[in-house]
């Protein structure tokens, strides 16, 4: 979760991640212990317009500049049992010189022939990632970070010669508060409080096992007293592609006194897609708004596959 000024705002999405894997095979001297050394190789990606929704053109970047963090996780096919440990490079973790952008290192993995399933996520934030299984993946206190993810099973024997391009598909949903009144100088913490999706993913699906809710925090530093136009979004991993939901948002004051609030109904959510309510977001008291579906609408944008907007 994250909040900006309108004026810089940069939501990417719909990153198309290209990560090749060429393998390097050799056998041992037990016919069973033939092994592989596979590398990925991370380049840089492209973001895509849609030629029938938009005439923007194409527009680039590089995966480090979108993404904080990329890991490769692989697991056993037959019984999803990790088989290493999981690889973790962060965009932070390395330079780059003036002239080229910065691009993600490669990894390397040497397996024994089988079938496995090999895990990449892409993710913002620094708190840590836990991969219990691929149907448990979260993070840290709850946090749902902008995530991407790639799963797929493939098999690695003497025969395999991988040249491959995989689509790293964008994994959450977005809920956008844009404050157009200016920030109250008290104003502590903005808190999102959902009655749908969850912060757990299963990577077998792309979806939240379980729609549990989540209770979403953002810190509001005091520099921004009095500014308006201001972003505040929180991400969610859904039980299904598109489903409707309820959400609270309060902002909060010194020990977390609750200065306003804002209830709204029946909220459209839908995995790569930003929900965003606009509007006067500090009106002092308890505000319930109608159900807002007939005033959603979709509007394409570059940095996301689509967005939807409400005014109730």
């Amino acid at each position: 979760m994250h909040f900006q000024h309108r004026s810089q705002s940069l939501s990417l999405i719909y990153v198309l991640c290209f990560l090749s894997f060429l393998a390097s095979c050799q056998s041992g001297p037990v016919e069973p212990e033939k092994q592989c050394t596979i590398t990925f190789s991370v380049s840089n990606y492209r973001q895509i317009s849609f030629d029938d929704l938009s005439s923007s053109g194409t527009s680039r970047a590089t995966i480090s500049m979108t993404l904080a963090n990329l890991s490769l996780t692989i697991f056993n096919a037959e019984t999803n049992e990790q088989v290493s440990p999981t690889l973790l490079h962060k965009s932070t973790d390395y330079d780059s010189d003036a002239e080229t952008a910065k691009t993600f290192p490669k990894f390397s993995v040497s397996l024994p022939y089988g079938r496995y399933r090999v895990l990449v996520l892409g993710y913002n934030g620094s708190r840590e990632c836990n991969i219990a299984s691929l149907n448990h993946i979260s993070w840290v206190e709850d946090y749902v970070p902008n995530t991407f993810f790639y799963c797929e099973e493939f098999l690695l024997n003497e025969e395999t010669s991988i040249s491959k391009e995989i689509t790293l598909k964008h994994v959450v949903s977005a809920f956008r508060v844009t404050a157009e009144d200016a920030i109250p100088a008290e104003l502590k913490k903005m808190r999102f409080i959902s009655t749908t999706g969850g912060t757990v993913l299963d990577a077998m699906t792309g979806f939240a096992p379980q729609s549990t809710g989540r209770t979403s925090e953002i810190d509001v530093p005091a520099s921004y007293a009095g500014k308006e136009g201001v972003d505040f979004t929180v991400y969610l991993f859904l039980p299904e592609e598109q489903t409707n939901g309820n959400y609270t948002f309060q902002a909060l004051g010194q020990n977390d006194a609750v200065l306003c609030q804002k209830h709204f109904y029946n909220v459209p959510l839908r995995i790569n897609y930003l929900t965003v309510w606009q509007g006067k977001a500090f009106e002092q008291g308890d505000v319930d708004t109608p159900d807002a579906q007939s005033n959603f609408e979709i509007k394409w944008n570059m940095d996301w596959a689509g967005t939807l907007h409400f005014n109730p």
